[in-house]
């Protein structure tokens, strides 16, 4: 059973995350290994020899920053066989942290789900480049969509409203981004958007910058926010889509990256980095990261999911979670 007071609990750490300096919310990248091999990103070449941190380090880097939400991520995180082992140990049934899954789902089946709802996780983010066959294409995984079409209308046909698909906005699935919230809508999941950034790749071809293409982006935006007011499942808020709309406008994000500070990642081995792009930008301790990486960070090169959501003002979030409650 829930317990009916982790809303409070979770205004009382981020108000002392707030107060101290600490993340709100934390990736756990627990392998870089993946399944897939995408063309925006940079993970995919398998890793023999991948230094890896175990449970217990894991918990140990919990307890020191105690975030609200954290991501359980990679690669690809089902190639990890100690994966149960690693969410069952973060995991206090009932309380924070709250546990979010990223996958491609390639690896995924009933079972599986099953078995990791049971371990403690409470939301799977699953990624969808493109409402057809061509997500297989960009994901290099022949088959994939179809695989995807098959188990998530499966899974969610318990209601547990734990499924978010989330897609990877660039300049060439962004004119599908309403396609892709049918297919979300047909699944029965809600959908959340993230925003390329060519710091994983160096690959600037992928990003919206064109006069044509902002202005065609513009018109998707206006459009996902239509059909949010309407009652689409729309992870994100309005303000959050015009802020994507913006990122690619001004070729940057120029409101301070909090990166270190409101987010952060965990590498596989177990050491902190301020964010995904800056794999061995990476430290031992959050005081390291923040002394040497955030106090002096002017990066304005991303404007992702985590960063989106963990850089609102308290009235926004507030807001939010009030919006979301009422159904809308």
């Amino acid at each position: 059973m829930t317990n009916p007071w982790l809303g409070v609990e979770a205004v009382s750490q981020w108000l002392s995350n707030t107060v101290r300096h600490r993340p709100w919310a934390i990736s756990i990248e627990i392998t870089h290994n993946c399944t897939a091999n995408c063309q925006h990103c940079d993970k995919g070449e398998r890793i023999d020899d991948e230094k890896l941190a175990s449970p217990e380090e894991y918990l140990r880097i919990y307890k020191q920053l105690r975030p609200i939400v954290i991501q359980i991520s990679g690669g690809e995180p089902l190639l990890r066989k100690d994966l149960l082992d690693i969410i069952r140990i973060l995991k206090k049934p009932g309380h924070l942290p709250y546990l979010v899954l990223v996958t491609n789902a390639s690896l995924l089946t009933v079972e599986k789900y099953a078995a990791l709802k049971r371990a403690g996780i409470d939301q799977f983010s699953i990624s969808l480049d493109f409402p057809d066959s061509r997500h297989d294409e960009n994901r290099r995984i022949p088959g994939l969509y179809a695989h995807l079409d098959d188990i998530i209308p499966r899974i969610t046909r318990n209601g547990n409203g734990d499924i978010n698909v989330l897609t990877a906005v660039t300049r060439l699935n962004y004119p599908y981004l309403l396609d892709n919230l049918r297919v979300a809508e047909r699944w029965r999941t809600r959908m959340n958007l993230s925003i390329y950034t060519a710091g994983r790749t160096g690959n600037r071809d992928l990003l919206i910058s064109s006069p044509q293409d902002l202005e065609m982006f513009r018109t998707v935006v206006d459009k996902l926010i239509e059909e949010k007011r309407k009652g689409a499942c729309i992870f994100a808020s309005e303000a959050v889509l015009n802020r994507y709309y913006r990122f690619f406008e001004r070729g940057a994000n120029a409101n301070g990256c909090k990166a270190g500070i409101r987010c952060l990642v965990v590498n596989p081995d177990g050491r902190l980095c301020p964010c995904a792009m800056k794999p061995e930008t990476a430290y031992g301790s959050l005081r390291e990261l923040q002394e040497h990486f955030s106090r002096t960070n002017h990066c304005s090169d991303c404007y992702i999911s985590m960063r989106a959501h963990t850089e609102k003002s308290l009235g926004e979030m507030a807001r939010d979670v009030w919006v979301s409650r009422m159904g809308r």
